[in-house]
């Protein structure tokens, strides 16, 4: 079984508040939040990742989905694995297969998607304070204290604070290392305001550290999240998708960062999938290109076709250097692959004919905007 010492989360909170600062912190976003993005992430001032949200009982139950799911490396560090879980014997199960890699584990219940509601996942445990105790005081008697558990949740009322304090005091008390807290209710629209008030008032009951999330794009997104919650850490999700150097305080995504992606995918060969490869740089490249020249792009199925138009259009060139350390094998850990006849090549790590919601949304906003004359770049 690979090991590695474990990172102390709570000792990146305890440095940024000697600073008068807060800590950089990348969403777990499903599908984006992989290994080759973390990479690219810390080397533009994000300095806590988590891994894509991951169902507890997928995990636990196939190795497929785990190399799926999960790949990394002895520079991922730090790392919180985020689970969606119903039951707390899968949150158990999923977390024994995933500690020795990774340096805490965070339980989702933030996500606001139907589906998950339905079937008790994500703000669905809202409902359910008992059962998110159970699950906290079970990994907290089964782990080492230098892991860190957490959990991500939601306000529950707009207006009033009060049951979203108890919740979070009742977290804290239940063993939880740190609280994230999406300042927007589970029945918010995307385009709703962050209630940055109902933050603070939950950031003041607490001793433990909090991280404040919800609509940080830019670096004055969260300069202002710190400054109106006096928050520990802020989470950017969709901001670091269009600008991985969001932390860096620059309005778009540098070229240097573009140069940066183009180096991690070089290196990285087939371990990423072209899509994922694609999909990041259609986001990062938003503001950069005008109609004409993203329909060219958004036809491109060849990583060479992408390095091609990088280099003619941006200068940026795959540079031939090792930039990304070698993968963790997870072939000698019976207990995560199961069984040894499990063989790398036949898993399917992504499906080349599905495209993920957020980029269809993405996508389909790109598409209703009105025609550009040829490429711009400033």
């Amino acid at each position: 079984m690979i090991t590695r010492e474990k990172a102390d989360i709570l000792a990146l909170f305890e440095d940024a508040k000697s600073k008068s600062a807060f800590v950089n912190v990348a969403a777990p976003m499903v599908r984006y939040s992989k290994l080759e993005f973390r990479s690219l992430l810390r080397r533009h001032n994000v300095q806590l990742c988590f891994t894509p949200m991951i169902t507890a009982d997928t995990f636990s139950n196939s190795p497929s989905a785990r190399f799926s799911e999960f790949s990394t490396n002895s520079t991922d560090s730090p790392v919180i694995a985020q689970f969606a879980a119903k039951k707390t014997v899968d949150l158990l199960k999923a977390t024994e297969i995933i500690a020795p890699y990774v340096d805490g584990v965070d339980i989702n219940c933030g996500c606001p998607q139907s589906w998950a509601i339905a079937k008790g996942y994500g703000c669905g445990l809202l409902k359910n304070p008992e059962l998110m105790s159970d699950m906290v005081q079970t990994l907290r008697r089964n782990f080492s204290s230098k892991m860190s558990i957490s959990v991500k949740i939601r306000l529950l009322n707009h207006e009033d604070f009060k049951t979203t304090v108890e919740l979070a005091r009742r977290m804290e008390s239940s063993g939880v290392s740190f609280i994230t807290l999406h300042g927007r209710t589970p029945y918010s629209k995307p385009a709703d305001p962050v209630i940055h008030n109902g933050i603070k008032v939950v950031k003041d009951s607490l001793r433990i550290p909090l991280i404040g999330n919800g609509n940080v794009k830019s670096f004055e997104d969260a300069r202002e999240m710190f400054q109106k919650t006096n928050c520990d850490g802020v989470m950017a999700a969709s901001g670091l998708l269009t600008n991985p150097s969001l932390f860096d305080d620059e309005g778009m995504t540098s070229l240097e960062c573009i140069q940066d992606w183009v180096n991690i995918a070089s290196s990285a060969k087939d371990n990423l999938q072209f899509n994922t490869f694609h999909h990041h740089l259609t986001f990062m490249l938003e503001k950069q290109m005008k109609s004409k020249t993203r329909v060219l792009f958004n036809n491109f199925t060849k990583k060479e076709e992408v390095f091609g138009f990088l280099e003619e259009n941006f200068g940026v060139k795959a540079e031939d250097k090792d930039c990304l350390e070698e993968y963790f094998d997870f072939s000698s850990d019976d207990r995560y692959m199961n069984s040894r006849a499990v063989e790398r090549e036949k898993i399917q790590l992504w499906d080349e004919k599905k495209e993920g919601k957020f980029f269809k949304e993405f996508m389909e906003k790109e598409e209703e905007e009105e025609e550009g004359l040829g490429f711009l770049y400033e």
